[in-house]
């Protein structure tokens, strides 16, 4: 997940200086349980000291201190977390230590969607995985940087496709997230553009039982080129059944109509729906 690199050089010193997770850190690597990891200090400096979790380390079995390298052997689950490395009492530099549970998590899946074919407008995903607390998202098909959740809890995607051509190579979106337990996984997903359309709720105007159907704002140009399709229910005056209803030649509904409400789809692919519009009313 770009907003929010602001955010992370506001606490990247409060990082460097705590164990558990607390935010998508900016530097870490994803390890196997019972594997071996290289972690290297951003210095030229060799006289550097390593320290977990406050304590200094020292060179043991599973740990070998090489200069401004710190080899971890045999990572265990109690040795995920923040490794920092110090030179005359200060920190240099920091590396999160994540255990990597991607081969472990099967029913995750990142679902998108576009209201239009235009570029000018993003992908909007959602993705959730329980215990994970810190999710990041990213267009790698047209290189684009990671970007965080907003407060709705999408993710909100930028992309390069020409509308006004054929597609020729699928988006890939990357999905990563860490918990704050020291957990990590990646996921990706590939799809064509065409593939995951739903448009915005299309504009509506009732002048008594008269209706104008125009496409959402975010719809690509020129209409013609893409149509789309409606469907349109209303409300029965006389016991508020909803039902399907259809415009008569002169786009008119029927008769005893209290109330209607529309959505509009991609005509020749024969996309997903849009959510309904609100309810209008209609006058007699």
């Amino acid at each position: 997940m770009s907003s929010a690199l602001s955010a992370i050089c506001i606490v990247f010193l409060g990082i460097m200086r705590v164990s558990a997770v607390d935010t998508f850190p900016k530097k870490f690597v994803a390890v196997q349980m019972n594997s071996d990891v290289t972690l290297h200090c951003d210095t030229t400096d060799q006289d550097v000291t390593w320290q977990y979790d406050s304590d200094e380390l020292e060179a043991s079995e599973d740990i070998r201190l090489e200069g401004n390298k710190l080899i971890l052997k045999r990572i265990e689950e109690e040795q995920a977390g923040n490794y920092t490395c110090w030179r005359n009492n200060e920190i240099v530099d920091y590396t999160y230590v994540l255990l990597d549970m991607t081969s472990h998590i099967t029913d995750l899946t990142i679902n998108c969607t576009a209201e239009t074919f235009n570029c000018t407008f993003n992908i909007s995903c959602n993705m959730n995985q329980p215990a994970f607390n810190y999710f990041r998202l990213r267009n790698k098909r047209d290189n684009s940087n990671w970007v965080m959740p907003s407060e709705d809890g999408a993710f909100h995607l930028t992309h390069s496709t020409n509308p006004y051509a054929e597609e020729a190579k699928q988006l890939e979106v990357i999905g990563e997230a860490v918990s704050s337990s020291d957990r990590y996984f990646k996921i990706s997903h590939n799809f064509y553009l065409r593939d995951i359309i739903k448009p915005a709720c299309p504009e509506v105007s009732v002048n008594k039982r008269k209706v104008n159907l125009a496409p959402p704002p975010t719809w690509a140009k020129p209409t013609s080129y893409y149509p789309l399709d409606h469907e349109i229910q209303c409300k029965n005056l006389d016991d508020g059944k909803e039902k399907p209803c259809d415009l008569d030649h002169d786009n008119k509904v029927p008769k005893g109509t209290s109330e209607l409400r529309v959505r509009c789809r991609d005509s020749l692919l024969l996309s997903q729906w849009s959510d309904w519009t609100p309810w209008h009313n209609v006058s007699h």
